[in-house]
């Protein structure tokens, strides 16, 4: 390879790294604040008083801003990560870590927007709250959304990406393995929890670290590539 080519990896996986950090920091963020509100077995004033406050509706919009911006980071990562698995990639677990990247955006974009419409209603309506049960519900699927159908899928991803890269050695093993590891616990959790969530972003953020502090590491694609 000449040194221009491999500047232009370098380069890559550093932007890698970068998308990737950007998106673990936001959406770490971003589900400690869509989390915030009252559960949803809350008595239904305490729901009301919750929604009725200025400051709660606008960490719930805050989150949902956030979801976006680490949505957006997130597409750039799944980007960078292919193009560094190139042309060895299996041409199978390319097409599951595409379609569960895409698949991930969407659902946390749809649960990240259903916790926060309660509180958007709420503005939209000059400060009327809605029925404390609608409340309710919406955030009850959102959690849904985010804490056991978004794991499931995140779990794929994880997998994925960790065989992709042991069949192609884009990073180290190590960081295969640990991801295998992570992916059990996500995809066989059996209840909701908020800190099995945030295994995702945590999981990202690591592979971020690792590819940017051992960028050299790494081995060169081929010729060609």
């Amino acid at each position: 390879m000449t040194p221009s080519s491999v500047g232009n990896r370098f380069r890559s996986i550093e932007a890698a790294a970068v998308a990737g950090l950007v998106f673990a920091v936001l959406s770490f963020i971003s589900l400690l604040l869509l989390n915030s509100p009252p559960d949803p077995a809350a008595p239904d004033s305490a729901i009301a008083a919750w929604y009725a406050e200025p400051a709660n509706r606008t960490s719930l919009i805050v989150g949902l801003s956030l979801s976006v911006v680490s949505a957006v980071s997130f597409l750039w990562f799944v980007a960078v990560i292919r193009r560094r698995v190139g042309d060895r990639e299996d041409r199978f677990f390319a097409t599951v870590f595409l379609g569960s990247g895409i698949l991930l955006t969407g659902v946390m974009l749809v649960g990240a927007a259903t916790l926060a419409s309660g509180a958007v209603t709420v503005d939209l309506a000059d400060g009327r709250v809605p029925d404390a049960s609608v409340l309710a519900a919406l955030a009850g699927l959102g959690t849904s959304l985010l804490l056991f159908v978004l794991l499931r899928v995140q779990a794929v991803f994880v997998v994925s990406t960790s065989t992709l890269a042991l069949r192609s050695n884009a990073f180290s093993r190590w960081l295969s393995y640990f991801g295998y590891g992570i992916a059990l616990v996500m995809f066989f959790m059996p209840i909701l929890s908020e800190p099995v969530g945030l295994a995702f972003p945590v999981w990202v953020g690591i592979l971020s670290i690792a590819l940017l502090i051992r960028r050299s590491d790494i081995i060169p694609d081929r010729e060609g590539t």
